[in-house]
């Protein structure tokens, strides 16, 4: 399976991801869930698609990245995760934001939502068919560097305030779900060049 549709079950998510594996390499990934060691299995899993040169979607890298988000392992593995070989499937939904494109900016510009003031949002995925953007929100901390976990998570369009969604703390999933369920062509007028 290369591509995301909808998913916010974490069986699933762990599911489709061991899926895109060798059968003996997803077993170890759902033996290593099955004992509450997702970050090892996390690990597996990323090594497994590098060692053996799985191509993905972008949707599974988005994927991939949002479920290292959530255990606590994306700066851990993002980069390689940003590695793995992409396949030249034309269904391309999201993708990840490059490193270089990934401005920060303040959440209070993004909304007049509460949850946002004094917060910074780093763009992260982005749906390729309308501009909308998922970022991740952090306070600044008093050494300079954004907080290690994000604070919220924010579904934005740019330079459109009315419509940006402010998820929980814990919500990576919901708001990549809501990000992939984008309709497309409402947008498609409107779509501003992606960071």
């Amino acid at each position: 399976m290369d591509s995301l549709s909808c998913v916010t079950d974490a069986a699933t998510v762990w599911r489709t991801l061991a899926a895109l594996l060798p059968p003996a390499d997803a077993q170890e990934v759902m033996d290593s869930c099955s004992i509450g060691e997702q970050e090892s299995a996390l690990d597996l899993v990323v090594s497994g698609l590098l060692a053996q040169d799985v191509p993905i979607g972008e949707d599974i890298r988005a994927q991939l990245a949002v479920t290292a988000e959530e255990w606590g392992q994306r700066e851990a593995l993002e980069g390689r995760i940003r590695q793995c070989r992409s396949t030249d499937s034309d269904s391309l939904s999201v993708r990840l934001v490059a490193l270089a494109d990934a401005v920060t900016l303040n959440g209070a510009s993004l909304s007049s939502a509460p949850e946002l003031a004094g917060l910074l949002v780093v763009p992260w995925i982005a749906c390729v068919r309308c501009g909308q953007l998922l970022g991740r929100a952090h306070k600044r901390e008093a050494w300079g560097d954004l907080s290690y976990l994000a604070a919220h998570y924010v579904l934005f369009h740019p330079g459109q305030a009315a419509q940006t969604t402010v998820f929980g703390p814990m919500a990576a999933q919901d708001a990549l779900a809501v990000l992939t369920l984008c309709p497309g062509a409402q947008w498609q007028s409107r779509q501003p060049a992606l960071p």
